[in-house]
């Protein structure tokens, strides 16, 4: 049985029930189905990226962003392994400086996280 991309996500990205639960909240706030958001390869440039997912990405992971609107990795200590962690600040540091807008970041980041964990 193939497992969604999505039901990935929520089962890896962050080590955390929270956002699966906010993973189907976060897909109505921007009128998406968990379809729309799988048909979205993973490797898909940012620029090519409907807005709307780019969005429902940082919904789903707003929890783990600092007053500065970029990711908190003192927020992921006790969510994420070790691995991840190693991935996200090398993530951090790639993207922090970029001048996105919130959502763009945010599909960044976890593009960044997907990628560095597959390779």
């Amino acid at each position: 049985m193939a497992v969604p991309r999505h039901s990935l996500v929520c089962l890896s990205f962050l080590l955390s029930f929270t956002i699966c639960f906010a993973a189907e909240d976060c897909l109505k706030v921007y009128n998406l189905t968990s379809k729309k958001v799988e048909s979205v390869p993973p490797s898909t440039p940012v620029s090519e990226v409907p807005h709307n997912i780019k969005c429902y990405s940082r919904c789903i992971i707003d929890e783990y962003f600092g007053d500065d609107d970029k990711i908190d990795l003192k927020r992921l200590e006790n969510r994420a392994r070790d691995d991840e962690k190693v991935i996200l600040a090398d993530c951090k540091q790639k993207y922090d400086d970029d001048s996105s807008d919130r959502c763009d970041y945010a599909y960044k980041i976890i593009q960044c996280l997907y990628l560095g964990r597959v390779n």
